[in-house]
């Protein structure tokens, strides 16, 4: 029979700004986690159809084999998985991330405490317990509170979230567009209205169903090749004789790929539609207060 699966205790969950502020970049809420720091996206092919089935495996094998990391490791090394290189070798790929409850809403650590009735196992793992509990990725510091906000009220998805969250340029770049032409600081309260939050996630998902996304060896606005990454560039004027975009971070952190310029028109307006949904579900959202739009370009 198999072995019951304890809750994840929220509490139980470290986070730098959790005590100051009550939430968890990590492990936010029941719908959505982050496992990018554990090598989740450290893939050539990390498409949610990719990523998934490893997740659900191990899960499913931690769990069946009563929570014992000697032994899972022994049977996970014994699966077959379609081949997948890694984009970075440096970065290690941890085995034992996985969704953490039945409904695959979550990933995170199997070995946490959280997960073992309060036992740390994380010493079985590569970087051990003292790494992994005092290792917190750039985004909690270098996106402010709103931003993380943001992120965090839009988005329902473990894939998604995890991809937009660690993605600084993408968040920073879209609230610099959008106060800019507010002339104003994104309100933290607004950013919780349902018509504001559903603005937010179509922009947000961009990242994963972009229509210019180049091929398997990219991360953002990084491209990988013989185990080293680089700054992706566009070239614009090189290649079309054209001014660089005004939208350059958001198009490499969507590791655009363009053919010629009409490409980039067109990925341009997809976006300035996005920001403007967005504008508009604001602003409509403001009764007390309007607010005042500046010059879109």
């Amino acid at each position: 029979m198999a072995e019951r699966i304890p809750p994840v205790r929220q509490s139980a969950i470290r986070d730098p700004q959790s005590a100051i502020d009550g939430y968890s970049l990590c492990q936010p809420d029941p719908s959505k986690s982050c496992g990018a720091c554990c090598g989740l996206y450290n893939w050539e092919d990390h498409s949610r159809a990719a990523l998934t089935p490893v997740l659900e495996k191990r899960r499913d094998l931690f769990f069946s084999l009563g929570r014992d990391p000697g032994v899972f490791q022994k049977a996970y090394d014994q699966e077959i998985f379609p081949p997948n290189p890694k984009l970075l070798e440096e970065i290690h790929n941890c085995e034992f991330l996985g969704f953490l409850d039945r409904e695959r809403k979550r990933v995170g650590c199997l070995l946490h405490p959280s997960v073992n009735e309060g036992r740390d196992l994380r010493d079985y793992c590569f970087y051990g317990k003292e790494i992994c509990a005092g290792h917190f990725c750039p985004s909690h510091t270098h996106l402010n509170r709103a931003e993380q906000k943001s992120v965090l009220a839009a988005l329902e998805d473990w894939y998604l979230y995890g991809l937009v969250v660690t993605d600084i340029d993408l968040v920073k770049e879209f609230f610099h567009h959008v106060q800019t032409r507010l002339g104003d600081s994104l309100r933290e309260e607004r950013l919780e209205e349902t018509r504001v939050r559903k603005a937010l996630r179509e922009f947000f998902a961009l990242k994963e169903s972009w229509k210019f996304a180049a091929g398997r060896k990219r991360l953002g606005k990084y491209y990988f090749s013989h185990s080293e990454y680089q700054l992706a560039r566009i070239e614009y004027e090189k290649n079309w004789r054209i001014k660089p975009s005004r939208f350059d971070k958001i198009l490499l952190s969507l590791e655009s790929e363009f053919q010629t310029p009409e490409d980039v028109f067109e990925a341009e307006a997809i976006i300035e539609g996005k920001i403007a949904g967005f504008l508009k579900a604001y602003e409509e959202g403001s009764s007390i207060f309007p607010l005042r739009r500046l010059c879109c370009r």
